[in-house]
């Protein structure tokens, strides 16, 4: 198995998403909201993932920035958003890290599931 953003995004392309890479460093995608306040909503998720799926992704970036940005402090849902300028400025950085990923498949799969929990608040 390779480690690295090119496993991610062959797993996602697996799972029937359209990828593309930024910088050699970020996989997108296009993830529609189906619960929560931003339901029906489609954003671009960037994924950095240097060694998956030894380690999940940080973030994930969400463009466009659909909450305010608030930086460190703070728990979900307003607080860590941060305007980091990465991949490119239109991105906003949400710190929300998948803390039971050792206990987990360790795939795009499960890191997409948890990436739809964050979207689940009114």
């Amino acid at each position: 198995m390779e480690i690295g953003i090119q496993e991610l995004q062959r797993q996602l392309e697996d799972l029937g998403y359209a990828t593309e890479i930024i910088d050699n460093l970020f996989v997108t995608i296009k993830m529609s909201i189906k619960h929560g306040r931003f339901k029906g909503t489609v954003v671009d998720i960037a994924l950095e993932a240097p060694n998956f799926p030894l380690n999940p992704p940080s973030g994930p970036y969400i463009k466009p920035h659909i909450m305010p940005i608030t930086g460190g402090g703070g728990s979900h849902p307003t607080g860590g958003i941060h305007d980091m300028k990465k991949p490119t400025p239109e991105w906003q950085y949400w710190s929300r890290p998948f803390k039971n990923w050792n206990s987990s498949e360790k795939t795009a799969k499960e890191y997409l599931a948890f990436l739809r929990t964050l979207f689940d608040f009114e």
